[in-house]
């Protein structure tokens, strides 16, 4: 039994893994030259890896550390202290670390250790945010009427923690400011991020994500009989009188024949194929609803050392709500005589909010990133610069505003043989990639509920 996948993000990825894994025949296919999706990485003419933003392994990333083991990639990325990092001007950094104590009581006494809200936003916090802890996820879901923002003042949370703590959080999940998002998946997160001790700790790849997992991940598919193809674009959906799909179309002309076949495109990239014959569904409608969000990614090579931080940082009133020094991060990559390293710092900003920027120079992009930097490090003042990097991608993960959660599709369509996946389908995250990874464990098991097992499985 055939399953054709378009779209090799770690979504695609994670199908295939699992209808491979169940003895179906899958082909992957990739628009693109990289695998990856949104987590690609590419060496320029310099040999830099080059990212498309800053992607961290959660603890509470379960399902993606499952898969990461699955493939034998579990040594491929390492923890790192496990504390939230603000920086601060002229080399300040204020922290939140959770108490060697049993969520959520290390959550409430690391929060009143805090040194960079005061004690009246402490106490705000800790009234406010009881019904997102004590909540379940159809009190998560009767929450995406509002912002974020609402939800916080409605809570009698100051605003002074609304802007130092939770605004580059915002920026960082969904690369939107907390009174555009939805209280939906900042609950959530809350939720789930503050009541497990080590769901918030970060892990770096020691690599690059393209080397520590996205090929990782190819490998397994392809170890398994499973096909994987780039510079694959689909160009149709033809279908059947019953509106089922017959083939798929490529830009090259090659048609894809299968049993059933999965978008695990980006939404805004689906909506362009989307068969005027299907727009009848409301489940096909209402992918539109969604939009995307723009983001950023600017890298900064640097002839020396600016930080010491070995750890995900977040930021306020810059151009960047996080960021990193890869060079410290990841120790196996952007070190000294690797592409233009020197032995210096390494700094991958993730830069949102992005609308204003998608038309704007690079150059002046990182004019004012640089700024920033020099503001919050006195160390890079002295330093050069000796190379950046900007990628934009102008639709990213969806925006996850007030109204639109109730419109994640399920990973089933109306069509009998064509199924999606993606992070922004039903699943209990929002965008990341343990959305995405969930996506395509639930779309493997739904291919099967829905046609069955392949008979060599059957027979064996």
């Amino acid at each position: 039994m055939k399953i054709a996948i378009f779209g090799a993000g770690v979504a695609g990825l994670t199908a295939a893994i699992g209808l491979v894994d169940k003895g179906y025949e899958v082909e992957l296919y990739e628009k693109r030259a990289v695998l990856g999706g949104k987590v690609s990485v590419w060496k320029d003419a310099d040999g830099d890896s080059i990212e498309s933003g800053l992607h961290i392994v959660f603890g509470g990333y379960t399902e993606l550390q499952r898969i990461l083991k699955k493939i034998g990639a579990e040594q491929n990325y390492s923890w790192k202290e496990h504390s939230l990092i603000y920086a601060e001007p002229d080399g300040k950094q204020s922290y939140f670390k959770k108490a060697n104590l049993p969520s959520p009581w290390a959550e409430l006494v690391g929060g009143l250790q805090a040194n960079f809200i005061t004690l009246r936003d402490k106490l705000s916090l800790i009234k406010g945010l009881l019904p997102a802890l004590t909540g379940n996820e159809t009190y998560f879901r009767s929450q995406d009427d509002m912002t974020y923002s609402e939800w916080h003042r409605r809570k009698g949370c100051t605003e002074n923690s609304l802007q130092k703590l939770w605004r580059p959080i915002s920026l960082a999940m969904n690369f939107i400011e907390p009174n555009v998002i939805s209280a939906r998946p900042m609950v959530t997160i809350f939720k789930y991020f503050g009541t497990d001790y080590t769901a918030t700790r970060f892990g770096f790849f020691k690599k690059n994500p393209g080397d520590s997992m996205i090929e990782p991940m190819r490998h397994y598919i392809e170890s398994r009989g499973g096909k994987v193809f780039t510079n694959a674009k689909l160009q149709t959906i033809e279908l059947n009188d019953d509106e089922s799909v017959s083939a798929v179309v490529l830009s090259n002309g090659q048609r894809i024949e299968a049993d059933a076949y999965i978008s695990a495109l980006p939404v805004h990239s689906f909506k362009r194929f989307i068969p005027k014959r299907w727009l009848h569904h409301n489940y096909f409608q209402d992918l539109f609803r969604f939009t995307g969000s723009p983001v950023a990614n600017c890298q900064l090579w640097f002839d020396k050392k600016i930080t010491d931080t070995n750890n995900l940082m977040f930021s306020c009133d810059t151009t960047f709500a996080t960021f990193a020094d890869v060079s410290i991060t990841c120790p196996e990559d952007y070190q000294a005589g690797q592409g233009s390293a020197t032995g210096g710092s390494v700094m991958s900003l993730v830069l949102a909010p992005a609308h204003q920027m998608m038309g704007m120079p690079n150059d002046l992009i990182v004019e004012n990133a640089v700024a920033d930097i020099h503001k919050l490090f006195p160390r890079s003042r002295e330093a050069k610069l000796l190379k950046s990097t900007v990628v934009k991608i102008p639709e990213s993960v969806y925006k996850a505003v007030p109204g639109v959660d109730k419109y994640r599709p399920d990973q089933i369509s109306p069509v009998k043989n064509f199924f999606l996946c993606g992070d922004y389908t039903d699943q209990k995250y929002l965008a990341s990639m343990e959305g995405a990874a969930l996506s395509g464990k639930q779309v493997a098991e739904k291919v099967e509920l829905k046609l069955g097992k392949p008979k060599a499985v059957e027979l064996a």
